[in-house]
């Protein structure tokens, strides 16, 4: 096949990225996400790892370098398996979700994160453009009142991800979130879930998912993902996947993150001093 001019591919950024410091999740450094978003022509790459930013300063030297626009944030698991993805929008936004990840791992035993709809304070997420994962195996009733319950808390800044990932129901749940994002007012965005900036990643992938599940490989089944497509994919293959209206989404999302860590400066505390000495 060959291959699209330049011009003629459609324009992305991705949106939900998982590196290594996801422990025995992400297959990739994020160095390694980043310089293959770059030579993948991506508008922008967001580092979404577990309730951490762990990997932010490995990740913004390499797109620094490369001239690739970062977005930082964090992805939470909530109840059933429903995810939310924050990025930040600025300097206060970045604070905020540093403290909400604080909190979050407080909450819970060393090693763990605890992040609930009754109890956690997202106000301190006021500053962020919000993303909604839901799991594909949630039935449309606990879709809709995710959307519902997330919508009121986030409003305009909450959007609704479609991610794509060639599985046996894609269609069927292309339509679910369709519909959901129609009656809930929750506008969709494509994502990639991404595990590995390469495909070829995928035997360490199935390694590290069998480490975490304490199993051999060979008997992990269902708990491996099916396929290699959680990598950074070609915008062509984006293209032919997601809708051109879910694509710009992705770009739309980025330009409302402006937060880069070379806006960080040391604060240093006021002191106590006796009149007349500094």
């Amino acid at each position: 096949m060959a291959c699209l001019p330049e011009m003629a591919l459609p324009a992305y950024a991705e949106l939900h990225c998982l590196s290594n410091f996801s422990f025995q999740r992400g297959a990739s450094h994020p160095e390694e996400l980043v310089a293959r978003a770059a030579a993948l022509g991506y508008t922008a790459l967001a580092l979404t790892d577990e309730c951490s930013v762990a990997g932010v300063v490995r990740a913004h030297t390499e797109a620094k370098k490369l001239g690739l626009k970062l977005l930082l944030g964090a992805e939470f698991l909530l109840e059933d398996g429903c995810k939310l993805i924050a990025l930040a929008h600025d300097l206060e936004g970045w604070g905020n979700l540093c403290e909400f990840i604080t909190t979050a791992r407080c909450a819970a035993v060393k090693g763990t994160y605890a992040v609930s709809r009754q109890r956690s304070d997202f106000a301190l997420l006021a500053h962020c453009e919000i993303l909604l994962s839901p799991p594909v195996a949630i039935n449309f009733e606990a879709l809709h009142a995710y959307c519902m319950w997330a919508r009121g808390l986030f409003d305009s800044r909450l959007w609704l991800t479609l991610e794509v990932q060639h599985g046996p129901g894609d269609d069927l749940w292309r339509h679910a979130l369709e519909r959901a994002s129609l009656l809930c007012g929750v506008p969709l965005v494509a994502g990639g879930n991404v595990h590995m900036h390469v495909r070829s990643r995928k035997p360490l992938q199935d390694v590290i998912t069998a480490v975490r599940l304490g199993r051999p490989v060979s008997e992990c089944g269902f708990g491996l993902q099916p396929n290699a497509e959680t990598h950074l994919r070609s915008r062509a293959r984006l293209g032919q996947i997601y809708a051109p209206e879910l694509l710009q989404a992705t770009l739309d999302v980025a330009a409302r993150c402006s937060f880069s860590l070379d806006e960080l400066r040391y604060q240093y505390p006021m002191e106590t001093v006796l009149p007349g000495l500094t």
